[in-house]
C-alpha cells in the first residue's frame, strides 16, 4: 500500500513534465504512427490526465505559487533536487560511467551537508554540474528499445521501457525507501508534485498557445527527448 500511494504521487510528476517539457511545430496529423499502436486508448488517458491536472493540480500549484515566498519555494525545490542527485548517481554507476558517478555523488554530498540537507545548492557554485537519469535511460544506454508509446494513468508520456524504469525508480526513490511512515511519505510527495507543477506553470502559457495537436505534440516532444537524453550517454 505504501508503494501504491508513491506511484500516484511520483507518477503525477512524470505527467506534468511531461505534458510542459517542451514541443516542436506541428500540425494536425491523423495518419498512423507505428511508433503509437494504441493511440486511440492512449489519446482517452490524456484526456483524463489533462482533466485531472486542470480540475486538481494546476489549482493546487496556483495557492502554492501565490501564498509560498520564492526564497522558500527555491529550497524545497533544491531539496527534491538533492534527492534525485541520489538516484542519478546509481544510474551513472549501472551505466559504468564512473567520471559522472563520482561527480553525482559529490553533488549530493556537498548539498546534503554544506547545503543544509540540498535546501541550498552549494555544488553548482562550486562548478559540479547536475545531471539527471533514470533507469529508462540506464536501458537505452545498454540497447533496449523503447517499445510502443504509452499514455499512463497519472504517469503520462511513457514508453514500454520507460514504464518500467519508472517501477525501479519509485521502488529506489530516498522518500519511498527511507520514509516509513505514511503520512510523512504522503506529505512529502504530494509537495513534490505540487513544487514541480508550480515550476511549469509558465511553461504551459506559451505550450497552450501553440495551435496543434496538444497529443501529437506531447508525443514527439517526450519521444525526441528520450532519444536525446540516451544518445546523450
Amino acid at each position: 500500500m505504501q508503494y501504491l500511494i508513491g506511484f500516484l504521487k511520483l507518477g503525477t510528476c512524470f505527467l506534468l513534465i511531461g505534458v510542459f517539457s517542451g514541443c516542436a511545430s506541428l500540425g494536425n496529423n491523423e495518419s498512423y504512427d507505428p511508433r503509437d499502436p494504441l493511440e486511440s486508448t492512449n489519446r482517452k488517458i490524456f484526456k483524463f490526465n489533462d482533466v485531472v491536472d486542470k480540475t486538481v493540480f494546476k489549482p493546487l500549484a496556483l495557492g502554492y505559487e501565490n501564498v509560498v515566498p520564492d526564497t522558500i519555494r527555491n529550497g524545497i525545490s533544491n531539496f527534491f533536487g538533492n534527492l534525485s542527485d541520489l538516484v542519478t548517481t546509481i544510474q551513472h554507476f549501472l551505466q559504468l560511467d564512473f567520471k559522472k558517478t563520482t561527480s553525482s555523488a559529490s553533488r549530493f554530498l556537498i548539498n546534503s551537508t554544506v547545503g543544509i540537507l540540498g535546501f541550498r545548492d552549494v555544488a553548482s557554485g562550486m562548478g559540479i554540474p547536475k545531471t539527471n537519469e533514470d533507469f529508462g535511460q540506464t536501458m537505452g544506454a545498454f540497447g533496449v528499445g523503447p517499445g510502443a508509446y504509452l499514455v499512463l494513468p497519472f504517469f503520462g508520456p511513457s514508453t514500454v521501457r520507460d514504464g518500467v524504469g519508472k517501477v525501479m525508480d519509485i521502488l529506489v526513490d530516498p522518500i519511498q525507501t527511507t520514509v516509513k511512515d505514511d503520512s510523512a511519505r504522503l506529505a512529502g510527495n504530494s509537495l513534490r508534485v505540487i513544487e514541480t507543477r508550480a515550476s511549469l506553470l509558465s511553461a504551459e502559457q506559451a505550450f497552450e498557445a501553440l495551435a496543434f495537436d496538444r497529443y501529437i505534440g506531447v508525443k514527439n516532444a517526450y519521444l525526441a527527448n528520450r532519444k536525446a537524453q540516451i544518445n546523450d550517454q
